[in-house]
């Protein structure tokens, strides 16, 4: 049977007890006609001797230079030939419905680009373990439905036809490098929000409380950067907006305080005393 799903996990230097959880919680869906890639960006032992063989012949293990994680996402569209595209991060989990919930309603409404709902867990590093500490559903209104901000590639389900019309992954960015994907897909479908929670997107702290993320933490490690491509990414994403979406997101005090210092930085201040 030709899978109907291509699901991208790319991974870098994994921790082999998440990197089997996060497998095997794509081998329990109950939607069962996709095939997973896992992309080894770089890494001196191959994946099976770091955490075997998951012994499901619809696991794909892939191996490239390191090159980052766009160029992980890249090699695995193009390993690819299915129909939708779904993503999943080496230390993430799916619930078994995943699958099953996004591409019913994907069929159902006719649509090209959905995103479900996620838990935001954080954990809490204790000697050698982790502990749960908080979590909270990751959507933040019209932030995440308008916006695609706190939207992670996790929930995400889209037609393959998309990101081929979109271009591959930036294989430059540094940062925001799903964000800048799922903004330009949006330019050529609309995203559907799914209110139903179906997967789970850990954020790890160390000792001090701080996010134990090398991607996470350029935007504390270079400031001055991080604000410049806030900027650009919001700016790219209100445009996309109409005003009928604009009205709908002001009843949120968060989306209107975003939206107004948007609107003054382009077209109050001038440009010579913007900080880029």
């Amino acid at each position: 049977m030709t899978p109907n799903v291509d699901i991208l996990l790319p991974t870098f230097d994994p921790s082999p007890t998440f990197l089997r959880r996060a497998i095997q919680s794509v081998i329990d869906q109950t939607y069962e006609n996709w095939s997973l890639y896992v992309v080894h960006d770089g890494g001196n032992r191959p994946l099976t001797q770091i955490i075997g063989d998951p012994g499901d012949a619809r696991v794909h293990f892939l191996s490239i230079p390191r090159q980052g994680k766009a160029a992980a996402l890249n090699h695995a569209v193009r390993d690819g030939s299915a129909k939708y595209v779904a993503y999943l991060d080496d230390d993430d989990i799916w619930y078994p419905s995943h699958l099953d919930v996004a591409l019913s309603a994907m069929r159902d409404g006719q649509i090209r680009f959905l995103h479900t709902d996620a838990y935001e867990v954080f954990l809490r590093r204790i000697g050698d373990g982790y502990r749960e500490v908080s979590r909270n559903v990751l959507n933040r209104g019209p932030l995440s439905d308008l916006l695609l901000w706190y939207v992670s590639h996790i929930n995400t389900v889209h037609e393959r036809s998309l990101i081929e019309e979109a271009g591959p992954y930036d294989e430059k960015r540094r940062v925001f490098i799903d964000w800048d994907m799922l903004l330009r897909m949006a330019r050529l479908s609309k995203p559907h929000h799914l209110p139903v929670v179906t997967c789970e997107h850990y954020i790890y702290l160390d000792d001090d409380d701080k996010k134990d993320n090398k991607i996470s933490s350029v935007h504390s490690v270079d400031p001055e950067y991080s604000r410049h491509m806030h900027e650009e990414m919001f700016t790219r994403a209100f445009n996309l907006l109409s005003w009928k979406d604009l009205v709908s997101g002001l009843p949120d005090r968060r989306f209107t305080r975003l939206f107004m210092k948007h609107w003054l930085w382009r077209h109050v201040y001038p440009t010579h005393e913007r900080r880029i």
